[in-house]
């Protein structure tokens, strides 16, 4: 598996963490594929990634459609029709679910023959008719099936992306699907839980050490070999240094792609102050920093006075 295919990889990552933006920047590399808005509509017709090398034939396209001026990749409102036009990497859950991967797995949920082989062979299509050498997928619902998925694809790669749980779940707070998006570790949406009286920042400081716990139950029943941990904050430093890193992991870094690097300059990634040490009062702070405590240790984050 995959079908006389290429193994594919998967970009891993609690939510709110930076892999829409990373997923984007990686896709923007010719010899890499991805699921797309495509894929996402039409899931039967893995074909549809013919229509991935426009943007390869054109890359300016990439950086137009898929960020913003400011070098964002993250859009909190609805896109106008012409964007959704064009050929976008995207979480792309139908495909899973087309092939009867299913969006919450139990654990001790096993793929038959007949998923597995309808998955990959999706993947496949979608990758040798768009042109790449690998096909990267991101979904953060595979954060909590990585067994499911290292089954159908025992040889798979995977990129994790870490980001200190306070940056996260600061910036939780601020997107538009938040507050109705159901928690699948509590089966409430957060507007329904601070209805019962629980406070916002306990969730949002929550799900991050929940996402990185199941993460971790899936990592460390995968070869260590196959997973590249990428800090958020190192990638922001030294975007080139990291990304490099990743190509390698990928297989495709002596694949020479101009065009890639001047979209990567032209993000403008640097290191910024952390919102939430601002925007937070120094009760709030001390709050997430102790929820989120045994989890920011075990990932190495400085734990400040909380400590």
């Amino acid at each position: 598996m995959p079908l006389n295919g290429v193994s594919p990889a998967f970009l891993i990552g609690a939510g709110r963490s930076g892999t829409t933006l990373l997923y984007k920047i990686l896709s923007s590399h010719r010899a890499i594929g991805y699921l797309g808005n495509y894929q996402s509509r039409f899931p039967s017709q893995p074909w549809t990634g013919l229509l991935h090398r426009v943007p390869n034939i054109f890359p300016s396209l990439k950086r137009k459609f898929w960020f913003d001026d400011e070098g964002g990749a993250y859009f909190n409102e609805k896109r106008r029709l012409v964007n959704s036009l064009v050929p976008t990497p995207a979480e792309a859950e139908p495909v899973y679910t087309s092939s009867g991967v299913r969006l919450n797995s139990e654990t001790n949920f096993v793929p038959t023959d007949y998923v597995a082989t309808r998955l990959a062979h999706t993947f496949e299509v979608v990758r040798r008719t768009s042109g790449a050498r690998v096909l990267l997928s991101k979904r953060t619902a595979n954060n909590r099936r990585l067994t499911v998925i290292s089954a159908i694809f025992p040889e798979a790669r995977y990129i994790h992306l870490v980001r200190d749980g306070r940056s996260v779940a600061h910036s939780l707070l601020k997107v538009g699907w938040w507050n109705d998006h159901v928690l699948y570790w509590s089966g409430l949406t957060p507007r329904q839980m601070v209805e019962q009286g629980v406070n916002p920042l306990d969730l949002a400081a929550r799900n991050w050490s929940e996402e990185m716990g199941s993460l971790e139950q899936g990592i460390c029943m995968i070869d260590a070999r196959h997973i590249l941990e990428v800090r958020y904050e190192a990638l922001l430093a030294n975007p080139r240094t990291e990304l490099t890193r990743m190509l390698t992991f990928l297989g495709v870094s002596e694949i020479e792609d101009g065009e890639f690097w001047r979209i990567v300059d032209s993000l403008g990634l640097k290191v910024r102050s952390e919102s939430w040490e601002t925007a937070w009062s120094d009760a709030d702070r001390e709050r997430v920093t102790l929820l989120q405590a045994p989890t920011l240790r075990r990932w190495g984050f400085a734990m400040g006075s909380a400590q």
